[in-house]
């Protein structure tokens, strides 16, 4: 730990993490899908055939009703119609140039996040804004969702609008931003309490209209279909081994079938995953009570939104950067090194060791037990990054996070220490 307090010893090992990460980003994200005829899988079977059928009259759910709607994602439609209503001019635009335009924006949706996160955290150090960019870019889930051209990346760059607003006394922008992104896709739902609980009225009612907007001009006809079948039949849940929430744990505790075959979860599963979710919000809630710093409410929430949400697919999880990126700020200067192993155990959790386990399964490894306890690696990442939000607020709360009396203070001093050994010359005696 004496070597990290070096200011030259952090920047080499910077440099030697970061241009491979950088390299790596831009083959996997831009070059490839790009330049290399990348296939953006959810993208044009999901949301581009359910926007044609819109704009033929015809139901985006059909699938649902033929095929089922036990998981959230793959060619059947499970989000509200807003989305596919949208992307309508897409409709017959050539294969290749969807795919550039797609990237694009969600790559821009990447670097919005990151500059007004950046931004809203105040983060005046580049060693500090060069870690969490590269810890953003080599985060699994972000590749993931380039990939197969899913709209989480810009739901995540709506997010940091939100955050960027929030950290400004909770503007009515900001609101606009979160509605927006709700109503393209619920996941973000729980957010809408924090902004309830911090009686940010202006946000709140921004938040509303907009996605009560968004929902009346959006191909509004299908919403009642949407609202009362396709979203009950995703909300049961599935044991399916991308499920990261803890209601795929549960499930896959009941009926360890559902660990490889998509199906909906044992009932005995859906009620106690309802009941551990109200049981994370109200602890998330009573956490940030007397919290004084909006960072951390703002990741605490973020952070427990999956653990309440029935299903949480791996995709989904980009969205978490937000409470990475604000504990990372946060626990670096102070020297909080349990906050920080939180952090790195949730990122290898969520992406590394999830990687582990789909190169297992399609290379065919027979060993159950070991398989079995890597898919629950997703969930006790979660767990990790929402006990260390919970950690920091009651620090916060109780006044216990001030900076290390020695961290606050390591900046300056490495920064002298450099000046000194530039500027001082020998003196010769005469």
């Amino acid at each position: 730990m004496a070597a990290l307090r070096n200011r030259r010893f952090r920047t080499v090992l910077l440099a030697i993490s970061g241009v491979p990460v950088v390299l790596l980003y831009f083959w996997q994200a831009l070059i490839s899908p790009i330049f290399l005829g990348g296939y953006l899988g959810d993208f044009q079977e999901s949301y581009l055939r359910a926007a044609t059928r819109i704009a033929s009259g015809q139901d985006p759910y059909d699938l649902c009703a033929t095929m089922g709607c036990l998981e959230p994602t793959g060619p059947q439609y499970v989000m509200p119609p807003v989305l596919a209503w949208m992307l309508q001019p897409l409709i017959g635009v050539n294969s290749h140039a969807i795919t550039v335009g797609a990237v694009l924006v969600m790559n821009a949706s990447l670097l919005v996040f990151l500059w007004l996160t950046l931004r809203a955290l105040k983060v005046g150090d580049w060693q500090l804004s060069a870690l969490l960019v590269i810890t953003a870019l080599a985060f699994e889930p972000v590749t993931g969702n380039i990939a197969e051209g899913q709209v989480n990346l810009v739901l995540l760059g709506l997010s940091g609008i939100w955050f960027a607003a929030w950290m400004d006394r909770g503007q009515w922008w900001g609101g606009a931003a979160l509605g927006a992104a709700i109503a393209i896709k619920l996941i973000q739902g729980p957010v809408v309490l924090l902004v309830l609980w911090a009686r940010r009225w202006a946000m709140f009612a921004a938040a509303a209209v907009a996605g009560l907007l968004l929902w009346l001009v959006g191909a509004p006809q299908y919403l009642f279909e949407y609202l009362f079948k396709v979203l009950p039949a995703v909300s049961a849940g599935t044991g399916f081994f991308e499920n990261h929430s803890p209601g795929g744990t549960l499930a896959r505790l009941f009926d360890p079938n559902t660990f490889v075959v998509v199906r909906g979860s044992p009932t005995p599963a859906r009620i106690l995953t309802t009941l551990l979710g109200v049981a994370v919000l109200v602890v998330t809630l009573a956490a940030i009570r007397s919290s004084s710093n909006r960072a951390l409410d703002a990741a605490a929430i973020v952070a427990a939104t999956p653990l309440i949400a029935s299903y949480s697919w791996g995709t989904h999880l980009v969205l978490l950067l937000l409470p990475m990126m604000v504990l990372i700020a946060w626990a670096l200067p102070r020297h909080d090194w349990p906050a920080l192993s939180l952090v790195a155990a949730s990122w290898l959790l969520i992406g590394p060791v999830h990687k582990l386990l789909q190169f297992l399964l399609v290379s065919g490894y027979p060993n159950g037990v070991v398989l079995r306890v890597l898919a629950e690696a997703g969930v006790a990442g979660l767990a990790a990054l929402w006990i260390a939000t919970l950690i920091a607020a009651r620090r916060s709360a109780h006044r216990l996070d001030a900076a290390h009396e020695d961290g606050a203070e390591d900046h300056e001093h490495d920064r002298a220490r450099e000046h000194d050994a530039v500027t001082a010359v020998p003196v010769r005696t005469v």
